[in-house]
């Protein structure tokens, strides 16, 4: 396996802790949240899987899949932390 390889196996095992850890807080956030958040993550929840198990495959078209992943995820628990305060 070149360095290459090495390098972005590690950057896409880092990134689904990262993925894991929002799935987790957002799951948390929803069931206190409302409606609206639950139809979000339901939506969500699902491609989540597909995206750890295309992780696996460690391309750069799975690093932009995990990389958008966390973005989403980021992007839906900020606006279920606003719909809370």
């Amino acid at each position: 396996m070149n360095r290459a390889t090495t390098d972005l196996k590690a950057e896409m095992k880092k990134s689904i802790e990262i993925l894991r850890t929002l799935r987790d807080e957002v799951r948390v956030q929803v069931h206190l949240g409302g409606m609206d958040a639950k139809k979000r993550w339901d939506a969500l929840e699902p491609q989540l899987r597909a995206v750890e198990h295309a992780a696996q495959e460690a391309t750069d078209a799975s690093r932009k899949l995990v990389a958008d992943s966390v973005k989403a995820l980021e992007d839906l628990r900020s606006s279920i932390g606003k719909e809370l305060r």
